[in-house]
Formats: C-alpha cells, sequence, structure tokens
C-alpha cells in the first residue's frame, strides 16, 4: 500500500488532499465533517473585518452550469460550470477564532491539519488577523489574495484587489511574514498577467508557499430572458478550468520551486493526481464537494492510492512535479522526430473525416482511396476525428533538419 503522507512548510498531512476555504468548512461543525472523512487537512472560510463581505455570505448564490451554460436541472455534466457568489466568514474575527479553536481540537484529534485563512482591508488588519490565527493554535495560515469578489464592491480592498498589485500583496506579505511565527501561504489570482511573476513577488516578500489558483471573474446569463444568472457577475470555476489551472501550477513549480497547494479544476482523483504531476504537493478541492458531499473526499484518497499501487508507486511523493519536470521548451521540441500520419488501409473506411480536419492539405482521395501526401505535419488532429479506432496512426519519419 503505498504512503500517502507528504510534508507541506514543516507541516505533516497523512494524505494530500483538502478540503479549500468555501462553505464546506464555514462552521465549526462543517470543519468536523470535513475531519471525519479522513482528510489530510482542511482551510478554515476566510475570516475578514470587512462587514460588507460577511454580508455577502448571507447573500450566497450558486449555480452548477452544463457545456451550453445552462442551468442544470438534476443532472450535473463532469466539466460543469461552478457560477457562483459568496463572502467570506460571517462572524466577526472574534467570534471566528471560537470556531477556529473548537475545530482545531477535533483535526488534531483526528490527525488532520487545520489551515487558517486571512483577508483583511488594511495592512495592519491583515497583521491583526494574521496574529489572532497564530494564537489558537493552527500551523499554517493561508492570506486570500485571490478571493474574486471584492473587485465588485466599493470600499473592499480585500483578496483579488490585492492579489492583482504585486506592490500591495508584497507589502502585506512581508508585514505579516515578519509579524507571524509559522508559515504563511499566499492564495493567488488567475486575473493577472503573469501568475509566475506574482508568486515570485510575494516569495521574496517572506511567502513559505502559494495556493494556485482562485476563481476567475465570469458572466453567465439566459438568453430567453436576457437577464444574467444570480443577478450578474459572479466568480467562475469548476473542472473545465483545470488545464488552465495546471499550466500556473506547473509554470511556479519549474520556476521557483516553491510548495504549491493547487485549487480550482478538481473533479476526481485522476485529476488530484494531475495536479501533483504538475508540481501541487497539496490538492483543495471545493465546488465538487458541494456537488456530491463531503464523503467524496474519501473517495478521492482511495483512488489516488489505487492507483498509486497500480503503478508502483511506493510513495504519493515520487509523483509529485513529474509531468512539469518532462515539460519541453519549443526551443527543444525543434529536435523531436518527425512525425507522419498513416492510414492502416484494412481498417479505413474512407469515411473522410480526416480530410475535413486537415487543413495542411495532406490529405486527399486517390482512386477512391482516402491518402496521405508528404505535406503532413504530423500534426494529430486525424488520429482524433477518425471514428475507427486505430485506422490512423502516427509514425516518426526522421528529425527536422536545423533552420
Amino acid at each position: 500500500m503505498a504512503d500517502l503522507k507528504v510534508q507541506f512548510c514543516g507541516v505533516n498531512f497523512k494524505n494530500p488532499i483538502i478540503a479549500a476555504s468555501a462553505e464546506p468548512t464555514l462552521s465549526a461543525r462543517n470543519m468536523k465533517q470535513v475531519i471525519r472523512t479522513g482528510a489530510g487537512g482542511l482551510v478554515a472560510k476566510t475570516v475578514t473585518d470587512s462587514e460588507a463581505m460577511r454580508r455577502l455570505t448571507r447573500m450566497s448564490k450558486w449555480r452548477y452550469l452544463d457545456e451550453e451554460h445552462n442551468v442544470c436541472r438534476g443532472k450535473i455534466p463532469r466539466l460543469f460550470t461552478f457560477y457562483g457568489r459568496t463572502g467570506l466568514a460571517e462572524e466577526t474575527p472574534e467570534e471566528w477564532m471560537k470556531e477556529l479553536k473548537e475545530a482545531q481540537t477535533s483535526a488534531l484529534k483526528h490527525d488532520c491539519a487545520l489551515i487558517g485563512s486571512v483577508a483583511g482591508t488594511t495592512v495592519e488588519s491583515w497583521v491583526t488577523l494574521s496574529k489572532m490565527m497564530e494564537d489558537t493554535g493552527i500551523r499554517l495560515i493561508e492570506l486570500n489574495f485571490g478571493c474574486p469578489h471584492p473587485s465588485e464592491m466599493k470600499g473592499t480592498p480585500t483578496g483579488m484587489l490585492v492579489g492583482q498589485d504585486k506592490n500591495a500583496a508584497s507589502d502585506i506579505t512581508h508585514q505579516v511574514t515578519r509579524s507571524v511565527k509559522i508559515p504563511v501561504i499566499i492564495k493567488l489570482t488567475p486575473q493577472v498577467a503573469d501568475v509566475v511573476d506574482m508568486a515570485r513577488a510575494v516569495q521574496s516578500a517572506g511567502g513559505s508557499a502559494v495556493t494556485i489558483i482562485n476563481r476567475f471573474v465570469g458572466f453567465c446569463l439566459d438568453i430567453e430572458t436576457g437577464r444574467p444568472y444570480i443577478h450578474g457577475w459572479a466568480g467562475v470555476g469548476g473542472p473545465w478550468v483545470k488545464p488552465l489551472t495546471l499550466r500556473w501550477v506547473s509554470k511556479v513549480y519549474t520556476a521557483l520551486g516553491i510548495p504549491i497547494t493547487g485549487t480550482n479544476g478538481v473533479y476526481d482523483w485522476k485529476d488530484a493526481v494531475e495536479f501533483m504531476m504538475s508540481g501541487a504537493t497539496l490538492v483543495q478541492l471545493c465546488s465538487v464537494v458541494m456537488l456530491k458531499g463531503y464523503g467524496y473526499l474519501g473517495k478521492v484518497i482511495k483512488g489516488v492510492e489505487e492507483f498509486l499501487d497500480r503503478k508502483g508507486y511506493p510513495s504519493v511523493r515520487e509523483i509529485i512535479g513529474v509531468a512539469a519536470k518532462a515539460a519541453m521548451s519549443y526551443e527543444e521540441m525543434e529536435s523531436l522526430p518527425r512525425e507522419c500520419a498513416l492510414i492502416v488501409r484494412e481498417l479505413c473506411t474512407n469515411c473522410k473525416r480526416c480530410m475535413r480536419s486537415c487543413f495542411y492539405n495532406a490529405i486527399e482521395v486517390k482512386e477512391g482511396e482516402v491518402t496521405i501526401g508528404e505535406a503532413c505535419r504530423g500534426c494529430g488532429i486525424c488520429t482524433c476525428v477518425c471514428p475507427v479506432p486505430g485506422a490512423i496512426l502516427l509514425r516518426h519519419l526522421c528529425v527536422y533538419p536545423p533552420s
């Protein structure tokens, strides 16, 4: 049986699957339900001094959308879009610390790592809230620089607004990390030009790790009524966003080597493995837990363990970053053997689907049969659209000549 234990910023996790900071962790009662699933950890709902962000939680709205961005009714597709709007912890900071202490007692009994989450409205409040968090006995703090909603609200320089300003993010990170003794994780927003650049800035300012990545801000609507869902703009995430998230996970991993906890795009155990192979040590789940319930966390953990056993990995630590390390630059790709598509004549039905998708004009019909000529670039589209498995293969030809 594979060893699922990982260490993150000096804190031991019995497995890498954790619940993200969201509705499933918005109270001590909810956090205890996460703990009972066997999850390696959880990130508590974000505490704030912003009354506006606390009020927003009381007006929370969520919708699961299908592939056509229609509101789901009963059946939720795997590649759903999660469209929603919520705020931060409803309790005052003082009240929330009591919730955390209660949850922390349960977490310690079950070997579950509890991570606190903070979002302030001034540099001073970020520091104050972080100190309060440290005083509860929590061993890790996440600064929520990624909340997608403050940009739509007045008078709340919280979350994403900070995450989009490198100087502000660096200053808050520096002030917090010099004021507390425990490691500080920075949760980043995707709505910047370069996430690696932002991660580098907060790392230089003292951040011990980064969370990649929070939701985008989107706009979804009903054309029959001409009105937006849930009245306006909202956060957008879900499994469809996984390739975008993995891009930044892998880029930050290879560029900086900073510990990463990945989120936004995880649906099942396979996605969790992809996040880890891209460079994440911990994987946070949110939208799928809200869809399938707390018990689903245990199924993801089991799936990861079974995958590791099937592939012969003795430890989950061995897969962290393997795909990111294998990724090639465009310059390196130039030396790869040239590929060309090959039709397996006895399997080809001459349906011509490959011709419709070949924009290099390499496929034509000769004497009643589909053929592939020398203009083929080996792009691979024809192998995807061909309805007969194995009827079109890719083969190596030669090495591209130097330019």
